[in-house]
């Protein structure tokens, strides 16, 4: 009877500390991608995951050279259409900035395309 209670305690302890790690990891979630995709992706998700709005917008608009620069580093995969809308979203940030959240879903957008792909159909 002991040692039960004493394996169903360390059955709790260990199933408490994995959640521990799991929320240190503070949501990012580990996909696998390709170096270079990855690269992209961690400047993209904690954007793309803040609050819709001014704030996010504003911060889209200040990282589409960052952007650029990684969608061009994208070797492992067609990261074309990726990069056709981050120039409109450029673009949009400069002349139409009530729209940068409908131009930013489009990159995102376009990074799951990217993503999406399946090996042999690029």
């Amino acid at each position: 009877m002991q040692m039960h209670f004493k394996r169903t305690v360390l059955a709790i302890l260990a199933a408490l500390s994995s959640g521990a790690a799991l929320a240190q990891d503070h949501g990012h979630h580990h996909h696998g991608f390709a170096p270079d995709v990855d690269a992209f992706h961690a400047v993209l998700a904690p954007i793309w995951h803040a609050p819709a709005g001014k704030a996010r917008a504003d911060k889209a608009c200040a990282s589409t050279a960052e952007f650029a620069r990684l969608a061009g580093a994208i070797k492992s995969a067609d990261a074309k259409g990726l990069q056709s809308s981050i120039e409109r979203l450029q673009a949009t940030c400069r002349e139409r900035p009530a729209e940068v959240d409908a131009s930013f879903a489009k990159v995102h957008d376009a990074f799951h395309q990217l993503i999406d792909v399946k090996p042999g159909k690029r």
